[in-house]
């Protein structure tokens, strides 16, 4: 139970609210303020976007026709169900998503049922929030072999590259602004 508190998402927003503290114990009230606001807003738009993986036994694939919006359109849902190595649970979506160029859904819904069928382990990588009020599934957005491939997909080390760069300049951009109002 206490591995949850020291994943990433965690460790982040403790490092927000660290230096939100730091900047309104030296003074810099409006600093700190705005170093908060624009911490938690990114830190939730990271969290939703990081990619994540989990590797498993996929234990049953569905495609199920959505409700109809305001224009009376559905389109079908690609569902992935899996069970993970500690045996909990995962239902993710598979959709198309211009944000990870992922333009090869049907592969991948076609690697999940061979997954299914063979019975053999799988990694997959995902993004996304799961909210049962809301019914969001996290989206796949690559599917493979069981191993330790994600970590060195070039879709994973670009997005922490870049959130990393943007990470440093909301430390340094908030410095900045600390030392210049106060």
């Amino acid at each position: 139970m206490l591995e949850i508190w020291f994943s990433v998402g965690y460790v982040a927003l403790l490092i927000v609210l660290l230096f939100a503290f730091i900047l309104w114990r030296t003074g810099g009230v409006v600093a700190s303020i705005a170093a908060l606001v624009v911490g938690l807003a990114y830190l939730s738009w990271w969290e939703y976007a990081r990619p994540t993986w989990t590797t498993g036994f996929v234990s049953g694939t569905e495609i199920r026709r959505s409700d109809p919006d305001a224009q009376g359109s559905t389109r079908d849902v690609q569902y992935v169900y899996m069970r993970n190595q500690a045996d909990a649970g995962v239902e993710l979506e598979n959709e198309d998503s211009w944000w990870w160029f992922k333009r090869n859904s049907e592969r991948v819904f076609n690697n999940a049922k061979t997954a299914e069928d063979r019975k053999t382990e799988v990694t997959v990588m995902w993004n996304r929030w799961r909210s049962q009020l809301f019914s969001l599934h996290p989206n796949i957005i690559a599917f493979g072999d069981s191993g330790a491939w994600p970590l060195w997909s070039w879709r994973t080390l670009t997005f922490y590259g870049i959130t990393g760069v943007l990470w440093v300049f909301y430390f340094y951009g908030f410095l900045w602004l600390h030392r210049r109002i106060d």
